[in-house]
């Protein structure tokens, strides 16, 4: 009895002892469990986002993808393009090439023909000038009245043509109104009054010129009279003075019918220098 009443003691310590472990046991299960859960809820938490994460990045990929499709796309459209506009300016390219060769060619072909034109222009200006040293040595030898005046004009124009002014058609116009003033001044009685240029005559003088083979002067007077006799080897003009008032009579004379202050009548000119030292005999 003693024994067993000793025993019970210990038992109900060791009891208390193991009640004790196992509520340690249980307490330390307890927070372990509160421990894993919260790992367990926090990987859980991760986890979301990481999948959230990884939608999100999916759905990146996706945009990208397309956008990248699209930009594929776009750029084959355009290289496309690019090739058919390159394609385009090298035809055009070609087609300026070809075009400038033939606006070359011609430019080429229009110069030529400006040089040949500009040669024919020079030539027939030289032509000009020829004619117009050769009418002026005619003009010289003809009396005073037609000589002086055709001279300078012809000199005016020899001058304008060497100076390249005018242009060849002025100067041909010019040229011919030359010879037709010389070829109706041929055919023509002209008479006035004028400054003598004949030195034995002073003053004023009245002159008569008939066609271009005769002229004479005569002074105011009726005193002296002079005759044209042609020019010199020089070009200077000579003069066949007569100091007969009979003879300067017969100038004034013809003068006089001329303009209509007298009657119409046959007046004996002396024409030519033999015929003046005839007279003057």
């Amino acid at each position: 009895m003693k024994n067993s009443i000793g025993k019970r003691p210990n038992i109900l310590r060791l009891g208390t002892a193991i009640l004790a472990v196992v509520s340690v046991v249980f307490s330390a299960l307890a927070i372990e469990n509160v421990e894993t859960e919260n790992e367990i809820n926090r990987l859980k938490k991760e986890l979301s986002q990481v999948r959230l994460e990884r939608q999100r990045v999916a759905e990146d990929i996706a945009q990208d993808k397309k956008e990248f499709a699209d930009y594929q796309e776009r750029a084959a459209a355009r290289k496309s393009e690019c090739k058919t506009e390159t394609d385009s300016i090298k035809d055009q390219t070609a087609l300026l090439v070809q075009k400038k060769d033939s606006l070359a060619a011609l430019s080429n072909g229009a110069q030529l023909k400006r040089k040949q034109y500009e040669l024919e222009q020079e030539s027939f200006r030289q032509s000009i000038l020829d004619a117009c040293a050769r009418l002026t040595a005619v003009a010289k030898k003809m009396p005073p009245g037609v000589s002086n005046q055709s001279v300078g004009a012809l000199t005016f124009l020899t001058q304008d043509c060497t100076s390249k002014t005018i242009d060849n058609i002025e100067a041909l116009h010019r040229l011919m109104q030359i010879i037709q003033n010389l070829d109706e001044a041929s055919s023509a009685i002209q008479i006035g009054q004028e400054t003598s240029a004949v030195p034995e005559i002073h003053g004023s003088a009245s002159m008569v010129r008939i066609g271009n083979i005769f002229e004479a002067v005569a002074d105011d007077d009726g005193k002296v009279c002079a005759y044209w006799s042609g020019v010199d080897s020089l070009g200077h003009e000579r003069w066949d003075v007569v100091r007969d008032p009979a003879k300067a009579s017969l100038v004034l004379k013809a003068i006089s019918v001329r303009q209509g202050k007298a009657l119409p009548s046959f007046i004996d000119l002396p024409y030519g220098s033999s015929a003046v030292k005839e007279e003057k005999k």
